[in-house]
């Protein structure tokens, strides 16, 4: 009995895992850390990239179980799956390499959103000095588009660093863009060219939740 715990115990610290689901991963599985039930539950395959507001890239919709997932690791954001999720977006990136990535920052200053912090950092070079939030906003998920920009204006504040950058936005999700367009207009102010904005979830065009 104790023989056959010690292997079961050595195959259990051997037999890589899921990093999302904890299940056993198999020698031929896509992605050396999701499972293939992961990847199709979440939708993790492709990517996705678009152009408006800006041009953008991610790693699936804000919706359903990949939502879920999202929200459960801005409640925990030491939870492995994020570096999962991070290699994931990484694999779609056409940019990273060359990219400086500049990760917005949360308007709270309590429980502020770790996420896009966190992911910048595991995508590559990152500059969140050049970036500031001078003001918190109102809550946004009540208003429209437009309402959604006006509430933005001036909200951030951004460094010139000492010499004009190409810059890449990161954020956890993508909606309607008013949070994006805002920093991108400071970064372009204080001198920088902003490529565009990383993000993991990109919130469907029909039923914004924010």
């Amino acid at each position: 009995m104790n023989h056959l715990l010690r292997t079961l115990g050595r195959t259990l610290l051997i037999q890589p895992t899921c990093r999302l689901c904890r299940h056993p991963l198999s020698s031929g599985s896509e992605d050396p850390e999701i499972c293939p039930p992961c990847l199709t539950r979440f939708k993790l395959r492709d990517g996705l990239q678009g152009h408006d507001p800006l041009p953008w890239h991610g790693l699936a919709h804000y919706e359903g179980a990949f939502r879920r997932l999202l929200l459960q690791m801005k409640r925990r954001p030491a939870d492995r799956g994020l570096s999962a999720l991070i290699g994931c977006l990484r694999a779609t990136l056409p940019m990273v390499d060359a990219a400086v990535l500049v990760p917005i920052p949360s308007w709270k200053h309590h429980r502020a959103n770790p996420l896009p912090n966190l992911i910048a950092r595991g995508l590559g070079p990152v500059r969140a000095d050049l970036l500031q939030r001078t003001r918190a906003s109102a809550g946004q998920h009540h208003l429209g588009r437009q309402q959604r920009l006006c509430n933005l204006s001036g909200a951030f504040r951004a460094d010139a660093g000492g010499t004009t950058l190409e810059l890449w936005l990161v954020d956890d999700i993508l909606t309607t863009g008013g949070t994006a367009l805002a920093a991108k207009q400071a970064l372009e102010h204080a001198g920088h060219r902003v490529l565009g904005l990383v993000c993991l979830g990109r919130t469907p065009a029909v039923g914004l939740r924010r």
